[in-house]
C-alpha cells in the first residue's frame, strides 16, 4: 500500500481504537477478578470465619437459658452471621416463646432474646382445657378449669401445644374476636363465651350474669344495651339476662334475679 498521509492518519485511529479495546478488556478482567474475590471472602467469612464460641439466651421467665439454647437449632461452631432461629420449630418445643431476637457481638457470641407469651384465655375442648396467647397461640393443656381466665367453648377447634388454634369454620373464629372485642369496648369483663350454639350465644360477664345474645345478629347493639343494664343493676345482684329477641325493633332486654351457678 503505498503511503500517503491519509493512509497514516488512518493507522494511527486503527493503533488507537486497539489501545482502547485492550485497555476496556484488561479494566473487565481486573474488575472480574474483584468481584470474585470480594465474593470469595464473603463465602469464606460466612463459612470459615466467625464460628460461635459463646452461646447464651435471656429474657424468659417460663424457661432456662439452656432450654432455649439446646432447642434453637444453633449450635457451637457454627456462623455468627447464618445462625438463625425459626420461631415456629421452638414454639412448638417453648410454647410460652411469642418472639425471638438475635444478638450478634463480635468476635464470636450470640445471644438469644426471647418474650414470654402471656395467658390470654382458654378453650375447652376434647374435654381439656387449654390456654392461649392473645395471638391465639396454644400455651398449655389443663385437666382442670383455671380460675382467672375467660373459657372459650365452640364447635370445630382443634388446640396443639405449641401451634395457633385451627377452627374448622373461620365464621366461628371471627365471631370469638368479635365478641371480645366489643365486650372490652363496652368495659364488660368475660368469664366465659359459649358459640357452640349459634342460635343461642351465651357469655359470662363480670362473674355476675350468664348473658343469652341470642344470634350473631346486633351484636354491637347488644353489647352496648348489657353495657348500660348492669350499671342500672344493684352491684350486690346476680342472675340472667336475655338479649336473645333484640332488634332494631325491639331494644328490649329482661333480667332475671337469681343464682348463676
Amino acid at each position: 500500500m503505498k503511503r500517503t498521509a491519509q493512509n497514516d492518519e488512518f493507522l494511527k485511529k486503527r493503533k488507537a481504537r486497539q489501545r482502547r479495546i485492550r485497555r476496556r478488556r484488561i479494566l473487565i478482567g481486573l474488575t472480574l477478578l474483584i468481584v470474585l474475590l470480594i465474593a470469595a471472602g464473603a463465602a469464606l467469612s460466612l463459612t470459615v470465619f466467625f464460628p460461635i464460641e459463646t452461646l447464651t439466651a435471656a429474657g424468659s421467665e417460663k424457661y432456662t437459658a439452656e432450654q432455649i439454647t439446646e432447642l434453637s437449632g444453633i449450635d457451637k461452631g457454627d456462623n455468627l452471621f447464618t445462625a438463625s432461629v425459626k420461631l415456629e420449630a421452638i414454639r412448638e418445643k417453648l410454647p410460652y416463646i411469642e418472639s425471638v431476637k438475635l444478638k450478634r457481638s463480635l468476635p464470636d457470641t450470640l445471644t438469644i432474646t426471647v418474650t414470654d407469651a402471656e395467658d390470654y384465655a382458654c378453650y375447652y375442648t376434647d374435654n381439656k382445657y387449654f390456654k392461649v396467647s392473645k395471638a391465639g397461640y396454644v400455651l398449655d393443656s389443663l385437666d382442670e378449669m383455671p380460675q382467672e381466665l375467660p373459657i372459650i367453648t365452640a364447635t370445630g377447634v382443634k388446640c396443639v401445644l405449641g401451634k395457633k388454634v385451627a377452627f374448622s369454620n373461620e365464621k366461628t373464629e371471627k365471631l370469638i374476636g368479635e365478641i371480645g372485642t366489643l365486650a372490652a369496648e363496652e368495659g364488660l369483663r368475660l368469664n366465659s363465651i359459649d358459640v357452640s350454639d349459634e342460635l343461642s350465644i351465651t357469655v359470662k360477664a363480670e362473674n355476675r350474669f350468664i348473658v343469652n345474645l341470642g344470634t350473631s345478629n346486633y351484636l354491637e347493639n347488644k353489647f352496648a344495651h348489657l353495657a348500660g343494664m348492669i350499671k342500672n343493676i344493684d352491684p350486690a345482684k346476680t342472675g340472667k339476662i336475655n338479649l336473645s329477641m333484640w332488634t332494631a325493633d325491639n331494644t328490649e332486654g329482661t333480667f332475671v334475679e337469681g343464682s348463676i351457678e
